[in-house]
Formats: C-alpha cells, structure tokens, sequence
C-alpha cells in the first residue's frame, strides 16, 4: 500500500521526506554567497532578469527529484527506500513537459552552444537552469555510462502517475513560487500555472522527449565554449551543493552519524 509520506529517502530509522529535502535545499540555497554571486555574474553577462535565474533555480529545486514521486518507487517505501533508478532522467523530462504545455520554445542540447548568448529566449534559459541541472546533478556519482543508460532505460516511458502526497508537495512548492514571482503576467509565470494546473487536475503526468538528437549528443557540447555552458555548470554545481549537503544532514548528521559541512 505504500506509505502516508512521501520519502526522497528511507532506511530503516534513517529517513528523509521529500518535504525536508526540498525546503532544506531552498533554504541552503539562501544561504550560498556562490548562489547570490552567480545571480549578479548572469544578470550582467547575459542581460538576464536576476529574478527570472532566481525563479528558474528554485523550479529546479522543486523538480529535481520529482522522479523519486513515481507511484511504484514510493509505494515501495515501507522500511527500505534508497534506490530510484534512473529518477534523474525522469525528472529532466518532467520539467520538459512543462515547456510542452505552453508552448515555450526550447532548443535542442546540440544548439545551445550557438545559441546567441545575451538576453537568452526563456526557452534557452529553461534548458540551461532547469532541464540540465536536474538531468545532470548526479553528475558526481554518474558516470558518462550510466547517463546514457538512463536516458535509453526511460525513452519509452511516456507517462508517469505521481504518488498523492508527492503530488501535495508539488503543488504547495509551485503554489509559493507563484505567489513570490515578481513578474505577475510573463511567459514565465504563464508557464509555471500551467504546471500548478496539471498537477491540481491529475496525479498522472506526461513525459515530454529530452531535447536530444541523441544521447551523445549531450557529452560533445562540452567540447565547445560558451557562456551558455558555464551557466548549465554554475547551476549544475549550486544545485548539487545544496541536494548533497541538505541530504547529508537530514540523512546522516540529525541521527548523529556524522557531522556535515
């Protein structure tokens, strides 16, 4: 039957709620001076909104481990819960769905490089804050293997059903985001109540295809230099930083495992 929590973590006594991790992570990242630098480094370079980075991030705080939500990973959460195979890429076609529903157009992965750097489309900003990190930000414990892998393992999946309390955390999540954004008529805001939309109306969502010509592509763009790309590794890297140490504390040091920085 599953449990009444949802868990981004579970063994034995050692536990941590989806709610904890991401909250956590929200407030780390209100805590990272590397985060605010970040914000003031891409609002200069990419005549970019620092709002918009900052609403973008914290999107893929949210969606990050929406993967781990899948009704059969959850409903398997009853002592033991560690392993979410491949929730990575799941996730990074989650947050692409939402584009679908609106319309926002993204480039494919092999473009962004090319892609005119300065005032970036929302489209191009999506991918390289959102889409990326959250496909990416296992990339310590990932290899270029097993990303792959991942990417082939979910291509068929085409839909997946969001276990019930996952799916309140989502929308509570969304819902503070809404209410906080700056910009109450944007693309951005449009896009982001249509997400809230499609989470209030159903638990099952559908899996939008990774802008990829293929898997490949994805380990050549690194072999090109653009501002762009530093951006996917800035919030690729501030991302981790936040899931890994949020995920320390609430998973080792609050039982008195260890103590994390």
């Amino acid at each position: 039957m599953g449990s009444a929590e949802c868990y981004a973590f579970l063994e034995r006594s050692k536990h941590e709620t989806m709610k904890e991790h991401i909250s956590g992570m929200l407030k780390r990242l209100r805590e990272r001076w590397e985060y605010y630098a970040a914000l003031q480094k891409y609002e200069k370079l990419l005549g970019v909104e620092r709002d918009v980075l900052n609403s973008l991030i914290k999107l893929a705080i949210i969606l990050h481990d929406v993967g781990k939500s899948k009704r059969e990973y959850q409903e398997r959460c009853i002592e033991n819960c560690t392993s979410f195979p491949y929730h990575y890429a799941i996730s990074a076609r989650v947050a692409m769905q939402f584009t679908n529903l609106t319309g926002v157009k993204v480039p494919l992965i092999d473009e962004l490089s090319s892609k005119p750097s300065y005032r970036p489309s929302l489209g191009v900003l999506y991918l390289s804050v959102v889409v990326l990190p959250i496909l990416l930000h296992h990339y310590a414990q990932v290899t270029e293997e097993s990303l792959i892998r991942a990417i082939r393992a979910t291509k068929n999946i085409n839909e997946i059903e969001i276990y019930e309390p996952c799916r309140e955390i989502y929308m509570e999540t969304l819902y503070t985001l809404l209410k906080y954004l700056k910009r109450p008529q944007s693309e951005l805001t449009d896009m982001l109540e249509k997400a809230y939309e499609v989470l209030s109306e159903s638990s099952k969502i559908k899996l939008a295809t990774l802008p990829l010509i293929n898997e490949y592509s994805l380990l050549k763009i690194y072999a090109k230099v653009s501002p762009l790309l530093t951006l996917v590794e800035v919030f690729t890297g501030i991302l981790n930083i936040c899931d890994g140490l949020v995920a320390c504390v609430n998973r080792e040091e609050r039982f008195g495992l260890r103590k994390c920085g």
